[in-house]
């Protein structure tokens, strides 16, 4: 079989175990349901596709290349949640094909075939290629920067393309920035005998394909948001993130109250708006806690270098052993049992295999020089941020060449006879496999507190929400302070009318957490559900002198209680009081207004409709009940006047029209009376008044037949109950005409 066919068969070899992967991950509730990163960039594709190709109206917060990518798909296709993650396999096998031509032109073929076999193999590629993320259109651009890169300088020619490679990947994934002045100066150093003028025309044409590819999102944020982004404004979060004094806490921090806290922070405590002084402000912090305290900044360097070369596969915003529950494949692939399965491997023998190279001398050609810069610089960028599997794959092909590399040599030295130098390599091996698995622990596929956190509102979202309340039980179980799982949890029960339940965690959260309003304000509508209306108050009442208290709601909220509790007067002054914080509240108007009415405050109720009425001339409802205050003020040709404007502006009004109706029949204006119940009954077929004065006017206009069918009507109809007492007091009036 040529090269050729077993690439063919390569590819499609891998290829086949990332379908496989996609078809067995189905059964994961995340796969049709993208979280954080995912759903920001599933979010972003899904605006293109309706044709918001500009991004918004702010820079770019993530670099962009990979929404574009997605958004391209969605608008060629459609393809909601599976299409996309082929597409993805597909671009992971070629990786694996890229790797292959990597090894080979840098070391030997039998290099390539291994590290490419190994890349088809290997677990967390086959996951992130499953996933939303960019990591596999980023290695692709990478892999092809360094092959071009290679070809570019054998041939000295189109050294643009590369350059234009690696900025296409700093618009996917921006760490390969720091690499680019290495590669610019390895292009120097590579033609170093050539004269400065080709030199420099390599340098210039490498830099303009980099150019060619960052610029237009560096111009495109300057035009929306004026504002000088180069390509995404979420570094100096990033940074500070993996640099400050509380670097455990804040590399935990997941989106959500906490993450909104702290992206506010450059808002709220130096009033700053722009995205790039924004992140100029967290860089400003994590610098200030570099410079302050030196010694403790190198220790976390030190910390994060030893998770970086670490097997254990950090999760951010997913947990990658808790995904091999769905997948057969991914349990054979990805595994901690003392060793961290693949990287624990992968990391001692790559190092291995690059010792061997700088003692062969190789790693002063140009080829694995250029791939030992790559990685290393590329290490340094994750390293300066902070640590997660996701970020550190990028390295991965390198180090599967260095890693089949080594091997190869291995074998080679142990078929000259060399045992022992075999004997003392793969010592090497096992001590800094001892140490890249050094306390990895077990592996834990029930998954941690976020995990099950994520699953709580994932489920919960679903409509499905016994599984949700389960999964924040579970959450809480692995971490008690995890505080959001514990209100949620309150949330769905309250959902449920499980009253008890609620109070009962909302209490437990508020005790736990006296600062956050929110649960305060959940426990008082708890308490007003359950017609604990006086607990309800006093809650409430809390709530007032917090800093950032809504007064308007807070008293909308006392002034409902003191009504459901028949405390009339109090609820007045509750709405009193939120008309005053909210004097455009229209509806706080007409509440109060209504009060004013139960009250016997007539002239007080007139105001508050006349006041409303003055904004908004269209609210029926609020006629309706101005002309009900006039009536009993005995001006019932003001009150008509309200009524005929409020049938006219809603012509379903009923209780307008039937209040209208019996204003005529007091005025013996009988006709007009029975337009108005005919267009009541046009409405509700079925409603009890108008059928019974619909029977009345017929009798009253002669046709008795007609009247009976009516009454008829109206004692079907009838149930329990009376009517309104406006109604009573105008039949009253119209009976005592009749019988004159």
């Amino acid at each position: 079989m040529g090269q050729s066919a077993r690439l063919v068969v390569l590819w499609g070899a891998a290829f086949g175990l990332r379908l496989l992967y996609v078809l067995q991950s189905q059964q994961s509730p995340f796969y049709d349901f993208p979280l954080i990163d995912a759903k920001t960039y599933i979010h972003a594709a899904m605006a293109m596709e309706l044709g918001h190709w500009h991004g918004g109206d702010q820079v770019f917060w993530q670099p962009p290349l990979y929404p574009y990518f997605l958004g391209v798909l969605y608008a060629l296709f459609d393809p909601g949640f599976t299409l996309p993650r082929i597409v993805q396999a597909a671009l992971g096998a070629t990786n694996c094909l890229l790797i292959f031509w990597l090894g080979r032109r840098v070391f030997a073929p039998a290099v390539g075939w291994i590290a490419a076999v190994a890349a088809a193999l290997y677990g967390p590629f086959i996951f992130f290629e499953g996933e939303f993320l960019p990591p596999v259109l980023a290695l692709m651009l990478n892999l092809l920067a360094l092959l071009a890169l290679l070809r570019a300088v054998d041939e000295g020619r189109r050294l643009w393309l590369p350059g234009l490679l690696l900025g296409l990947s700093a618009l996917c994934v921006a760490n390969v920035l720091v690499f680019i002045p290495v590669a610019a100066l390895w292009l120097v150093w590579h033609v170093r005998a050539a004269p400065v003028r080709e030199r420099l025309l390599r340098l210039v044409s490498f830099l303009l394909g980099v150019a060619v590819a960052i610029a237009p999102v560096t111009l495109r944020n300057w035009l929306v948001a004026d504002d000088l982004v180069l390509i995404s404004s979420n570094g100096g979060l990033n940074f500070y993130i993996g640099n400050n004094a509380d670097y455990q806490r804040t590399v935990a921090v997941q989106p959500g109250p906490a993450w909104a806290e702290l992206t506010a922070r450059p808002r709220v405590e130096e009033g700053l708006i722009r995205a790039s002084d924004q992140s100029r402000f967290f860089f400003a912090e994590a610098w200030e806690y570099i410079r302050d305290q030196p010694l403790d900044y190198l220790r976390l360097q030190g910390y994060k270098f030893y998770l970086f070369w670490h097997g254990d596969e950090i999760g951010r915003n997913q947990d990658l052993y808790f995904a091999r529950q769905y997948s057969g494949l991914l349990q054979i692939l990805l595994w901690k049992y003392g060793l961290a399965f693949p990287f624990g491997l992968l990391a001692p023998l790559a190092l291995v295999g690059l010792g061997l190279a700088w003692h062969r001398g190789v790693l002063h050609t140009p080829g694995p020089l250029l791939m030992v810069s790559f990685a290393g610089m590329y290490a340094l960028s994750v390293v300066a941020f902070f640590i997660s599997a996701r970020y550190r794959l990028p390295v991965v092909p390198v180090l599967l060449v260095f890693a089949a590399y080594g091997g190869r040599e291995l074998w080679a030295l142990w078929g000259r006879g060399a045992r022992w130098v075999v004997y003392a390599v793969g010592g090497a091996v096992l001590l800094l496999g001892v140490a890249c698995n050094f306390g990895a622990g077990p592996m834990n596929m029930d998954g941690d507190a976020q995990t099950h956190y994520r699953l709580g509102f994932v489920f919960d979202k679903k409509g499905l929400p016994i599984n949700a309340s389960a999964a924040y039980h579970r959450a809480l179980e692995f971490d008690p302070d995890l505080k959001w799982a514990r209100y949620n949890l309150a949330s769905i029960y309250a959902r449920r009318g499980e009253y008890g339940r609620a109070g009962a965690v909302y209490r437990d959260f508020i005790r736990r957490y006296p600062g956050e309003p929110r649960a305060k304000m959940a426990l008082g509508s708890v308490y007003l559900q359950t017609r604990r209306y006086a607990e309800a108050i006093r809650v409430y009442r809390q709530l007032l002198v917090e800093p950032d208290a809504d007064v308007a709601d807070l008293q909308g909220r006392i002034g409902y209680a003191h009504t459901q509790a028949g405390q009339l007067e109090r609820a007045a002054e509750a709405y009193g009081a939120l008309v005053a914080a909210r004097p455009d509240s229209l509806q706080a108007r007409f509440q109060l207004g209504q009060l004013y009415e139960q009250l016997e405050r007539p002239a007080a109720a007139r105001a508050e409709y006349r006041r409303i009425l003055a904004r908004d001339s269209t609210r029926a409802d609020v006629r309706h009940r101005l002309a009900r205050a006039l009536f009993f003020a005995d001006r019932p040709e003001e009150a008509r006047g309200h009524l005929e404007r409020a049938v006219a502006t809603d012509p379903r009004a009923v209780d307008a029209r039937l209040l209208l109706a019996a204003q005529y029949i007091v005025e013996r204006r009988a006709s007009k009376a029975m337009d108005q119940v005919q267009a009541i009954l046009a409405v509700d077929p079925q409603h009890q008044q108008a059928n019974r004065l619909v029977g009345h006017l017929h009798m009253v206009l002669g046709d008795t037949l007609k009247g009976v069918e009516y009454l008829d009507l109206f004692t079907e109809y009838y149930r329990e109950g009376r009517s309104a007492e406006i109604f009573d007091r105008l039949k009253k009036q119209w009976d005592e005409k009749l019988e004159r």
